[in-house]
């Protein structure tokens, strides 16, 4: 932390004894010199410059309400975390707690895990529509090569800030607060961090010592890195073998499909993620549910898959110059999307009063239905959204506001258990468990969250994205440095003067 805060100090002092002309846009261009481009790298006005800057590329125009959706998203997140927190603690109103489950209404929380796939569909999206543009201008296909380095360049581009807050839970973390709570979810997180780090570098936490989880949440990364490769390797086959595409897709959607189907029937799991008050009690650490039918790669294929699909049919559709919003019936849908959705989650509720016989062969097939339509629900929101479905949303959507909020949404997703512990967890009493008291914590942990995770980025996230163009390149061609895109990092952009340009990976990133 010391050795952060002085080359902060230091690059942002070199920084200002080079700006010649006492100006801001120094800090917003780009530095020639190699050298004085490695020691600005960790300046603090140049990587807020960074942060708040904002392309006027037709790409980036499109696309810009993103940011506001991770934004509005990572809200969800911490939203439905912050009651999984209250439910670790005794409370006066026990009973209270129990009631919800037998409340209809509940299902919109207990369901709302798969708010999480919202972020897996926009990193897929990203995904294909980045490699897509890549291809064309370099005007080659990428093959394993292009897969090696995009898979090395996008660890490098996630795990420092991972990796900080990883040494944050077993070290220093557990010395912040005190209480019988404390001990048991943070101090035994600690001892597994000690442990079980290496899985969580390696990106393997959501299958190895998934029961032992070091950054709980950082089974989403584990599991976007994984689909990341995947995604790559897919969309390889369909740019060597364009003539096959619709096999090549049609195969993919038949297996993700199937396979959690067979791990549904043959492992006797539920049709839907159940989120128990037993489970709930250790933070899901040992539940059976979680570890087989949320957090594994393979029971969220599909998500990932739907927003590829939507990469390639926005694709086509700026290729054919077709605007969907012309046609009436994709309006009723885009308007009807939001009220579905929520009508998917409300179905839980069966599941929660009913305790079906398994193995279950409807409950095998309905599964990945149930779970997959999130998917496709965020497709078509997308798709709506880049044409100008509802006009004073999307105006909404792209306030400047929400660029520097959505790109710290990567830093925010690792650090708000965090902070949503030392919010909860020091409570040394039962608490009386309410709605008010359960919201005025969400709106604590997220303000917080995002206080700690500006910190963060440009401590971190922003001077490592800076050192690693410096070092490695871009995976762009050589031959055409203004343009936008950057599969390597899925998300990064390039403004007209050169300075980069980092956009959070849905990895919840991205990512959650």
């Amino acid at each position: 932390m010391t050795a952060l805060v002085l080359f902060m100090v230091l690059s942002s002092w070199y920084d200002k004894s080079i700006n010649y002309k006492q100006d801001v846009v120094h800090y917003k261009s780009a530095l020639t010199n190699k050298k004085q481009s490695f020691l600005v790298s960790f300046s603090i006005l140049r990587n807020w410059y960074r942060l708040t800057s904002r392309s006027e590329d037709p790409f980036s125009r499109d696309l810009r309400f993103l940011q506001a959706i991770r934004f509005f998203t990572m809200y969800l997140v911490i939203s439905g975390h912050s009651a999984l927190v209250f439910f670790v603690l005794p409370t006066q109103n026990a009973s209270k707690k129990e009631m919800l489950y037998h409340k209809i209404g509940t299902m919109i929380l207990t369901g709302g895990v798969q708010i999480t796939q919202t972020f897996l569909a926009i990193s897929g999206f990203l995904l294909t529509v980045l490699v897509m543009k890549y291809a064309e201008k370099r005007q080659s296909k990428p093959g394993i090569l292009f897969l090696l380095k995009a898979t090395i360049y996008r660890y490098i581009r996630l795990t420092p800030v991972y990796a900080f807050v990883i040494l944050l839970h077993a070290t220093w973390l557990f010395r912040m607060q005190d209480g019988p709570r404390w001990k048991l979810g943070v101090e035994t997180e600690r001892a597994f961090c000690r442990r079980n780090w290496w899985t969580n570098l390696l990106y393997v936490n959501n299958y190895v010592h998934a029961d032992q989880p070091c950054v709980q949440q950082g089974w989403y990364l584990g599991c976007d890195y994984q689909l990341f490769i995947l995604g790559s390797l897919l969309m390889i086959l369909i740019i060597k073998f364009r003539k096959f595409t619709n096999l090549i897709v049609s195969v993919a959607i038949v297996l993700a499909y199937v396979i959690p189907a067979l791990f549904i029937y043959y492992q006797e799991l539920e049709g839907v993620f159940l989120v128990t008050p037993h489970a709930q009690r250790f933070v899901l650490w040992f539940d059976q549910y979680y570890q087989k039918s949320y957090i594994p790669l393979h029971m969220n294929l599909g998500n990932y898959l739907a927003g590829m699909l939507t990469g390639l049919v926005y694709l086509n559709l700026q290729k054919n110059n077709i605007n969907p919003v012309q046609k009436r019936w994709f309006r009723i849908v885009w308007f009807l999307i939001v009220p579905t959705a929520i009508a998917s989650l409300l179905i839980h509720y069966i599941f929660y009063v009913n305790d079906f016989e398994k193995p279950s062969l409807w409950m095998a097939i309905y599964f990945p239905v149930l779970k997959y339509t999130w998917g496709i629900f965020s497709g078509l929101f997308l798709i709506g959204f880049v044409y100008g479905v509802a006009p004073t949303m999307k105006r909404i959507f792209h306030h400047r506001v929400f660029e520097p909020l959505g790109r710290l949404t990567y830093s925010a997703y690792l650090i708000h258990v965090s902070v949503m512990r030392l919010f909860v967890l020091s409570n040394r009493s039962a608490i009386h468990f309410n709605h008010i008291g359960s919201t005025v914590v969400t709106l604590a942990s997220f303000a917080f969250s995002y206080m700690i995770a500006l910190c963060l980025c440009l401590a971190l996230e922003l001077p490592v994205s800076a050192l690693q163009k410096l070092m490695f390149g871009s995976m762009k061609d050589e031959s055409d440095k203004n343009d936008e895109t950057d599969p390597g990092s899925n998300g990064t952009l390039k403004v007209g003067n050169g300075t980069a340009r980092q956009e959070p990976r849905s990895d919840v990133n991205n990512s959650v």
